[in-house]
């Protein structure tokens, strides 16, 4: 019988357990890799998203300016007025930087103003409800107008938005 010799059959092993690990350790970084372009990626479109927001609701605050001089151009149900940026944000000059200045000339808003009732308060009510009771008899002294602003806030290219709607009253 011939013997073998112990010492020569490990020779190779570090190696194959080396390149093992190598491939584990690589996966591993490649991973993890794409695991952080996502996150990335995910916190960048969550900014834009709150971007939008922002500029949804900039257009709904112009709206309440338009609507608070005229407000009794619009009849019941129609449409009264639709505001709309035509080449970004740019007339928002409010001392941003030349980075926000961009960011702001790559988005934009639209949003459509829509009466949809007038109600009569009257002098009547108990507690917190005084002037709005429709049962008592008396002379109407305030109107309550009602209005629906649909907005929304996009990238100029049209491809991402936020849509809000806000209902609004002027007593007058």
């Amino acid at each position: 019988m011939i013997a073998l010799d112990q010492k020569n059959s490990r020779h190779g092993f570090i190696i194959v357990v080396t390149l093992i690990l190598m491939l584990v350790m690589t996966t591993m970084g490649v991973g993890l890799y794409y695991s952080s372009k996502q996150a990335a990626k995910e916190v960048s479109s969550n900014t834009d998203k709150r971007s939008y927001l922002f500029n949804a609701e900039s257009c709904v605050t112009e709206a309440i300016n338009w609507l608070e001089v005229n407000y009794n151009r619009c009849g019941i149900g129609s449409i009264c007025k639709t505001i709309t940026t035509s080449n970004g944000m740019n007339k928002w000059d409010i001392g941003e930087t030349n980075k926000r200045k961009k960011q702001m000339e790559s988005q934009g808003y639209t949003c459509e103003i829509q009466k949809m009732k007038v109600k009569s308060l009257n002098a009547g009510g108990v507690g917190f409800d005084v002037g709005q009771d429709d049962n008592y008899e008396s002379e109407d002294t305030i109107k309550k107008h009602y209005f629906k602003i649909n907005s929304n806030g996009f990238d100029v290219g049209g491809n991402d938005k936020t849509a809000v709607e806000v209902i609004v009253s002027i007593i007058l």
